[in-house]
């Protein structure tokens, strides 16, 4: 698929899959975390290819892992939403985490048009690099 393809390429920082039940709405994402002082900073972006009526991030986890491979969630972050938008963007938004650990981001990229004719709506869920929070 064209539109899952163009999508993985723009994304250099975190992999997903468009799902198939919508195409297009989504035109490119990407997210990555860095550390601080037992803080996890995530950066992200969704864009959409129009002005949508929600834009924004769900399911926001900030997992944690000792050997970079076995993952546990340490926290949840509320869903960020933002109404008639055509991008979301969260430019280093700190979550205080334990430490001594490994830390990345998984979230759900998300678009909603809502169109009385032929409403719709597109996720992709990415995980970011690592990080060692001391």
């Amino acid at each position: 698929n064209a539109a899952e393809k163009e999508i993985t390429a723009v994304n250099a920082v975190s992999t997903g899959d468009v799902e198939p039940l919508a195409a297009g709405l989504i035109t490119g994402y990407s997210l990555g975390c860095t550390k601080g002082t037992k803080t996890v900073y995530i950066t992200a972006i969704t864009n959409g290819s129009e002005k949508m009526s929600e834009i924004g991030f769900t399911d926001i986890k900030i997992q944690r892992s000792s050997d970079r491979t076995n993952w546990t969630t340490e926290k949840t972050v509320s869903d960020m939403i933002k109404e008639d938008s055509t991008k979301y963007l969260l430019d280093s938004y700190a979550v205080t985490v334990q430490g001594g650990y490994y830390y990345r981001v998984q979230l759900t990229h998300y678009a909603k048009e809502d169109t009385w004719w032929f409403p719709d709506e597109q996720t992709v869920t990415s995980t970011s690099s690592y990080v060692w929070v001391a």
